[in-house]
Formats: structure tokens, sequence, C-alpha cells
């Protein structure tokens, strides 16, 4: 079509439908995205109880109400965090034990099996991304949090991974119940939720030779204590 110049000029189309929708999805992908970024880390240093939906908004660059539009309440919004990454770390812990049951044919070791379930959980620490260390440390202040109502996290994603690590372990110590299984996994538990938090209370403690965020360092003494401890329960003094 000609310009009133006589020029020929292409005539522009208007996006269709479908494209506008793929655009409209595609930026509210990206604005979910950044909110759950801000929320994890905000969450992460602070606590749920830490951290407002405003503070939320503001770190994100988003308007308080698109908060409320995407996730309703902040309850909503820190489960949607909590269940971000979730899928990729126990689908990661559930790989490791399946790999280490199909190389041992169900001939564990403690030593094994130990190993199995903590490498994946820290290979996302070694990585060092900034969303995964925020996660890392968000983890352990669920893990540390008495039960609250208005969170109802006494149940959370990772329980079906803990359920399987205890069926494996019966295989290594049928001797053991149940309840030293869930037992030595509070315990364990607890080492691993200390160091997701990377307090750096172990740097100030050793003078500096060691770090909380050398988590190679951290993985290899886990491993070892760990997996001697399940070996060595209720053979002590108080088992005897």
């Amino acid at each position: 079509m000609p310009d009133a110049m006589g020029h020929s000029v292409e005539k522009q189309h208007a996006p269709k439908p479908r494209q506008r929708r793929r655009r409209q999805a595609d930026r509210r992908e990206e604005s979910c995205e950044s909110i759950l970024d801000a929320a994890e880390e905000l969450f992460a240093q602070r606590g749920y109880h830490g951290v407002t939906l405003r503070e939320i908004a503001k770190a994100s660059g988003a308007d308080t109400s698109l908060l409320h539009y995407y996730f309703g309440t902040k309850d909503a919004l820190f489960k949607a965090v909590i269940e971000r990454r979730a899928d990729m770390v126990n689908n990661s812990r559930m790989a490791s034990l399946d790999a280490y049951d199909a190389e041992c044919g169900g001939d564990y070791t403690a030593l094994g099996l130990v190993s199995a379930y903590l490498k994946p959980t820290f290979e996302f620490m070694i990585k060092g991304e900034p969303g995964h260390l925020n996660y890392g440390a968000l983890v352990a202040k669920l893990n540390s949090t008495v039960s609250d109502p208005e969170l109802k996290i006494a149940e959370t994603p990772f329980d079906g991974v803990v359920h399987r690590l205890v069926k494996m372990m019966r295989r290594v110590r049928p001797d053991l119940s149940d309840a030293d299984f869930y037992w030595f996994y509070h315990m364990m538990s607890g080492s691993i939720s200390l160091s997701l938090a990377q307090t750096g209370r172990i740097d100030v403690l050793s003078s500096g030779q060691c770090r909380s965020d050398d988590f190679v360092t951290i993985l290899e003494h886990m491993t070892d204590l760990y997996g001697r401890a399940l070996m060595q329960m209720g053979t002590g003094p108080s088992g005897a």
C-alpha cells in the first residue's frame, strides 16, 4: 500500500489472538517467577512472619495487588515458594536412591545408603546458585519451625522421600524398629538443616578453619558420621 508520498508501505498486522495469549502467558510467568524469587530470598532471610507482602512486592518490582491476584494470600505464596523447587529436590533424591538400589541389588550398606540420600541435597548447594542457596536456607527454617496452624507445615512435600529412606534402612538394620529409624532421621535432618542455614557459626568457632558454606566438606563429614551412626545404633551402652 502506498503512503501519502507514493512510497510502498507494508501493512502492519495486529497480533493474532493466539500470539496475544502466548505473550500474556509469558508475561504472567515472568512476573510470577520474579515474585517467587523475591519471596524466596526474603523468607530465607527473615522467616514467614518476618516478611510482609508489601515488602515482597517492592523487592520484586510488582504491585501488591498483583501478588494478591496471582497467589491470594501470604500463606499461599509461601507454599508456592516451597513447592516450586520441591519436585526438583524430591526427584533428585528419589533418582539417587533408585540408582543406588539398582547398583547394589538391594544389598545396601549404611554408608552407601546415607550417601545416596545426602548427595543430591548438597549437590544443589555446591553449585552455589543464589536461588538454590536461598531455598536451602528457607528449608532449614521450615524444618526448625514449630508447627504453625496458619501454615499447616507439619507435613511437607519432602515426606515421601523420608518414608522411602526409612524403608531402605530396614534392609540395612532389620534388628531396629521404625521408631529408631525416624529418630535417626530426626538427628540427621537437624544436621542437614543447620548446614543449609549457612549461619557462619562454625566459621567463628573454628577461627576460620571450617566454613559453613563449604558444602563439599560438609557432605563428606556428614556421610561418614551418619553412615557409621546407622551401623552402630543400639550397640552402645544404652542399647546393650
